[in-house]
């Protein structure tokens, strides 16, 4: 039955991720309705990882509080309505206004997604049906960069965003009416929250130490994933290698978060990986732009290879060194990643200024440099992330005590 599970909520991941990046496919047009540049739309970025980042936490509490599939079905839904009321925008601010609305959707799914999974798989096959997730990610993120822009280039971007939001409800129909959570774990259908549990969850020293190191690595990768093709564009690329790269910097993501998963349950220490992912991505975001016509499609494909290899790791901390109740773990991974999301809101942000301002080689290099920094931070954890001894003794969830107080 846990495969099941893990089936439904890639699902939403899908939907998720799809509706996330499908506004990038429609920047060309976008920039021509509303007379602007491709890098002045970056804010359409910032401000919906701002959100994101915003509700990570409040939804884990929903989560507690409601139960799993609730909150799984919640998030979708905003999603999805913020992505059709996308389509009546009339200028960029009211846009703005809606993509903000997808993004507090999108955060709040995303948090318990995460943790969705993990109280499915205690143990053995943590981190790779974590990665399966995350490869759903990446399969969401390459429909809505490529195939989204097809659909818009075939009608427009209103309908390429709309067609975007019907598949999240449709997700949220899907996940409320089949998603269950583990026998004899009554806790995550919804309890009281204990203050006791999450103070120990909000003060956890690995969860902000993960949270900050993928500081960096996150919101490069989000600013990266979402210019690339007008950036390519704005060099003179043909559509060929444009539309090459904004595929596989998606699409790369499936076998590198299937590797982390195989890979993070054979070492002792997967805070290495960690390090060494984030780092790598960060590399191939420098060579950007060096690269010409043939090399740009392999950069691209090193970028979204390295972040859903570091993500799919990065997203074991909470059930794994970390040791969170299963009640709380959507509230653990909110707090990291809204961590992490205060760079996807100010890289975006900081690459439109730069690209405007000294050029794209500074704003490429800019966001390389910052990836590299904050990945160190994760050497100072105290324990690894998963490692064989956690694969290797699964247990069984346990159901605690969660009355106030």
């Amino acid at each position: 039955m846990k495969w099941g599970m893990l089936a439904l909520v890639s699902l939403g991941f899908v939907a998720m991720t799809v509706n996330w990046f499908n506004i990038a496919a429609g920047f060309g047009p976008l920039a021509d309705e509303f007379g602007l540049s491709v890098p002045s739309l970056a804010p359409l970025i910032s401000v919906f990882v701002a959100a994101y980042g915003l509700l990570h936490i409040p939804g884990g509490f929903l989560a507690t509080r409601w139960g799993l599939r609730r909150v799984l079905v919640l998030g979708l839904a905003v999603e999805g309505a913020g992505a059709l009321l996308s389509v009546t925008a009339q200028n960029l601010a009211q846009l703005m206004v809606w993509r903000a609305l997808c993004g507090a959707g999108a955060s709040v799914f995303a948090a318990v997604g995460i943790a969705a999974v993990s109280v499915w798989f205690t143990g053995r096959h943590h981190t790779l049906a974590l990665g399966i997730s995350s490869a759903a990610f990446s399969v969401g993120t390459a429909l809505g960069l490529y195939v989204w822009g097809d659909i818009g280039a075939a009608t427009s971007w209103r309908t390429a965003l709309s067609t975007g939001g019907a598949l999240a409800l449709a997700a949220a129909l899907v996940c409320g009416l089949f998603f269950r959570v583990p026998e004899g774990a009554d806790a995550l259908d919804g309890v009281r929250i204990s203050r006791v549990a999450l103070r120990r969850t909000l003060t956890d020293r690995e969860i902000w130490l993960y949270g900050i190191a993928f500081f960096g690595a996150y919101g490069a990768y989000l600013t990266g994933s979402q210019i690339i093709a007008g950036y390519g564009e704005d060099r003179g690329l043909s559509g060929g290698a444009v539309g090459a790269a904004a595929f596989l910097i998606g699409i790369a993501g499936v076998p590198g978060s299937i590797a982390a998963g195989r890979l993070a349950e054979r070492v002792r220490s997967t805070r290495t990986l960690f390090v060494a992912g984030a780092v790598l991505e960060s590399l191939f975001l420098l060579m950007l732009p060096l690269c010409g016509p043939t090399a740009f499609w392999i950069a691209a494909f090193g970028i979204g290879f390295m972040f859903n290899f570091t993500f799919a790791v990065w997203q074991t901390v909470p059930g794994g060194s970390a040791r969170i109740e299963p009640e709380h773990l959507g509230t653990a991974v909110g707090l990291m990643l809204t961590v992490s999301a205060v760079g996807g809101f100010v890289l975006p942000w900081a690459f439109g200024l730069l690209a405007d301002g000294p050029g794209y080689p500074v704003a490429w290099t800019v966001m390389g440099m910052t990836g590299i920094v904050t990945a160190l931070v994760a050497l100072a954890a105290r324990r690894p992330v998963g490692g064989t001894t956690d694969v290797h003794s699964p247990a069984p969830i346990p159901v605690r005590s969660t009355e106030s107080g």
